[in-house]
């Protein structure tokens, strides 16, 4: 079985989110699966590090019109890595000459341009596919596209996951005429071009990225317009757990840290990287009390306006220390920049995404806050509970799914969670998690309850795989 994943992210080469991690694991371990073979094509951004860019091999190039301009170049170059082939859609004016992934005001023309281009490459690389895999709206016109189009050249069966429906890729309707198609109202929404909601039409089958999210999203609060479009679709949707990779998240082998370490000697590895973070980051964080950790982007989604709401107060009050690192609104950010101005002693702010700085992060802290507004899946949860730091969180998409709230009493859980989105009810479970973490005892049974949690890809892959097969098995019956 032949899989292509299309995708504008992928780690390790271009991360802004979630779905860059998804890409960047998956087809690995469907590759591990037996009689399954997946490769992924992605932009040739300038923001690809160096020494990833120094080792891609060139393909072939050839030329398409593309919207009313005529021979516009496509470069296609190669590299594999850890046994998954990877090919990079190479245009200077699109992808090679901007600094940032996205928000240049030309996003319409730059991905029609890509998902154009990646079916042709597809067909210039001569690998025909079984199943297409598209991945939100940067590649959601591709199902529509096989189905018209490309009907013939490539007779695929096609599966999108949205990975954040929030985000559907909504342009001019006039700019459908980037497509080599005729009007649709496939494509059409409320008199616009939806990327998201062709996809959400015409793929053969729909994932999104957990069990909660898949059944938030046919409801009027989270499906942003969708809701009744994926009603329709229920039959032909399935959420499936995102994972993440323990080769890179693992505190026993992480080589990122200060000290690895495992169950059995998790409070010296905290004690340890936290005198490390400290000595990095030149502020003097106290190993005798709870630091509560926050790698995020700095957005109304994230659940900051719950942050902001409370904790001044809890500062004031409540002996534990904060760190954040993350970027995104200029109100969220000033705001937590103003936290750490007025309590210099107790928060620490960095703005900006660093990796080394992230690691640190997960295996110092005591705790990690994720208070989301809707969260599709989240991975910050799912690396916390590997790094024995305890999970604070909201109880929504896959948020519900991972984290089991603490009962003191059974015991049980690997976390902390409340329900409603309010932040007064976030401040009482906070203060619940401090109180037990003066427990040993609790705080104990807590972390081994998170750092033997399995959330690593292999079950995930496992369910795309029977999703696929069962693709092929439909499009046998239909040539019978």
């Amino acid at each position: 079985m032949k899989v292509l994943h299309i995708s504008a992210e992928c780690y390790p080469f271009a991360k802004v989110g979630g779905l860059a991690d998804v890409v960047g694991s998956l087809p690995g371990e469907l590759k591990r699966l037996r009689n399954l073979e997946a490769i992924v094509i992605m932009p040739k951004y300038k923001a690809i590090p160096k020494t990833y860019v120094e080792k891609m091999q060139p393909v072939t190039e050839f030329t398409i019109d593309f919207a009313t301009k005529r021979n516009v170049y496509v470069g296609v170059q190669t590299l594999t890595l850890d046994e998954v082939t990877y090919y990079f859609i190479d245009n200077l004016f699109y992808f090679g000459s901007r600094d940032q992934i996205y928000n240049y005001g030309d996003e319409s023309e730059r991905f029609a341009y890509f998902q154009i281009a990646a079916l042709e490459a597809a067909l210039k690389i001569d690998y025909l596919p079984d199943i297409i895999h598209v991945h939100d709206w940067h590649t959601a016109m591709v199902p529509l596209l096989v189905k018209t189009v490309y009907r013939k050249k490539l007779p695929a069966k096609t599966v999108l996951t949205i990975h954040n429906l929030a985000y559907q890729g909504v342009f001019p309707l006039q700019d459908y005429e980037l497509f080599p198609l005729k009007y649709d109202y496939r494509f059409e929404y409320e008199g616009f071009l939806n990327f998201l909601k062709s996809g959400i039409v015409t793929a053969d089958f729909i994932t999104t990225v957990s069990d909660t999210y898949a059944k938030e999203i046919l409801t009027d609060y989270y499906g942003y317009g969708m809701q009744r479009l994926l009603r329709a679709r229920q039959e032909d949707l399935q959420g499936i757990l995102n994972g993440i990779s323990y080769k890179e998240f693992n505190p026993a082998t992480d080589k990122l840290i200060k000290f690895k370490y495992k169950l059995e000697n998790y409070r010296e590895g905290k004690h340890k990287n936290r005198e490390a973070l400290a000595k990095l980051i030149k502020h003097p964080f106290s190993s005798e009390k709870p630091l509560l950790g926050m790698v995020s982007r700095l957005v109304s989604q994230k659940g900051i306006d719950l942050i902001k709401r409370v904790f001044d107060e809890m500062l004031e009050v409540d002996d534990f220390q904060f760190v954040v690192l993350g970027d995104g609104e200029a109100e969220y950010v000033n705001y937590f920049q103003g936290l750490e101005d007025r309590f210099p002693d107790k928060v620490k702010v960095f703005v900006g995404y660093d990796n080394l700085l992230a690691h640190l992060i997960y295996s110092a802290s005591d705790m990690y806050l994720m208070p989301s507004k809707f969260e599709p899946c989240g991975l910050g949860q799912l690396i916390a509970l590997k790094y024995g730091t305890i999970p604070i969180v909201r109880e929504t998409g896959g948020l519900s799914d991972t984290v089991i709230p603490f009962n003191e009493y059974v015991p049980s859980g690997n976390g902390f969670s409340f329900t409603h989105f309010n932040a007064h009810d976030m401040m009482h479970v906070i203060r619940y998690a401090l109180d037990i973490h003066k427990l040993p005892q609790a705080w104990d049974f807590l972390v081994s309850e998170a750092m033997n949690a399995d959330f690593s890809w292999t079950r995930s892959a496992k369910l795309y795989k029977q999703a696929y097969r069962k693709l092929l098995n439909q499009k046998k019956e239909e040539a019978d």
